[in-house]
């Protein structure tokens, strides 16, 4: 087998691989087959990784930051806590239809421990910037003083979580937009001033 060139970094080559799991499956793809489909020696491919569980969280967590907000976090913080909110709900959303469902199953039954690590990972990115988000609104006017902060974040977070497991994909009765969308807005209403609720209004009706 010739060592195929164009992976000239390692993002390159999670892009790929994450193709091959989204078209072959989770269990199915080997660390063998993945050098066979992408023409790399094992060598190249275990200079990068340890082993299949380290390939596959690498994948999981890259497709997760491509759409995490993390990227845009400068820009969000220009943006008043009603915009945040609602830009979230884009992030999620994508984030939600863009996990490969058919591999989520997969992932939770022979790779436990991965599936645990990046779930735990995307519930404390959630709760922490809920968290500062709600208090950002506070200071500026759109949110009410007196909401239960922690309360309300945990409840949020494990409403998200909960959309996130596999199980429930099946079990879904709307699209996850609509789900979603409706949390979100939800949340915004129950914290939101006179304000608040007026700047949603105007976002939504934009």
């Amino acid at each position: 087998m010739t060592e195929n060139e164009n992976y000239r970094t390692k993002e390159e080559l999670l892009e790929n691989i994450s193709e091959l799991f989204l078209k072959y499956g989770l269990r199915s793809t080997s660390m063998e087959d993945i050098c066979t489909h992408l023409k790399i020696s094992k060598k190249t491919l275990y200079q990068y990784f340890s082993n299949k569980d380290d390939v596959v969280e690498q994948v999981l967590l890259q497709r997760r930051n491509n759409h995490r907000i993390q990227k845009d976090l400068e820009e969000l913080k220009r943006l008043n806590s009603v915009e945040i909110m609602l830009t979230m709900r884009n992030h999620l959303i994508a984030s939600l239809n863009g996990r490969f469902p058919a591999n989520l199953f997969d992932l939770k039954k022979y790779h436990p421990e991965v599936y645990k690590r990046v779930n735990e990972k995307d519930q404390v990115f959630i709760y922490n910037l809920l968290t500062e988000v709600i208090e950002k609104g506070i200071k500026n006017g759109y949110f009410r003083a007196d909401i239960d902060k922690e309360v309300q974040v945990y409840l949020f977070v494990k409403q998200i979580a909960f959309l996130g497991e596999p199980e429930m994909i099946s079990e879904i009765k709307y699209p996850v937009g609509t789900i979603i969308s409706t949390i979100v807005e939800n949340v915004i209403r129950s914290f939101a001033t006179r304000k608040g609720m007026e700047e949603l209004e105007k976002l939504l009706n934009k």
